[in-house]
């Protein structure tokens, strides 16, 4: 288990590490550069790894750190979890960011 940055939440480390099977824990911050590992988690049905505040951050941190059979079991299904997720699909954010260039340019 990890513990996630703040204020400036991870992205790419927090993927690499549920890559890893290694789950996070993170608190949401107010700014979209807090809330990169909530998107992240909530995209994989994790948002319960989530704090809103600093007392609700230990207190899950501890609860989760507790519970070994319960994160052995996630953290052996993470990484299939993971690659079955909008996350690892390569083709739809080709697609996605594709359309989106092209309407960026027809407004321009």
């Amino acid at each position: 288990m990890s513990l996630d940055a703040f204020p400036y939440s991870g992205g790419l480390t927090v993927c690499e590490s549920l890559w890893m099977g290694v789950p996070v824990i993170t608190l949401a911050g107010t700014h979209f550069a807090g809330r990169h590992a909530l998107s992240h988690l909530t995209i994989l049905g994790l948002q319960d790894w989530a704090a809103w505040d600093c007392d609700a951050y230990v207190r899950l941190a501890l609860s989760k750190a507790g519970d070994l059979n319960v994160l052995a079991g996630l953290r052996a299904g993470l990484q299939t979890r993971m690659a079955a997720s909008p996350l690892m699909d390569a083709a739809r954010f080709g697609r996605n960011l594709a359309a989106a260039l092209r309407r960026a340019l027809a407004e321009a």
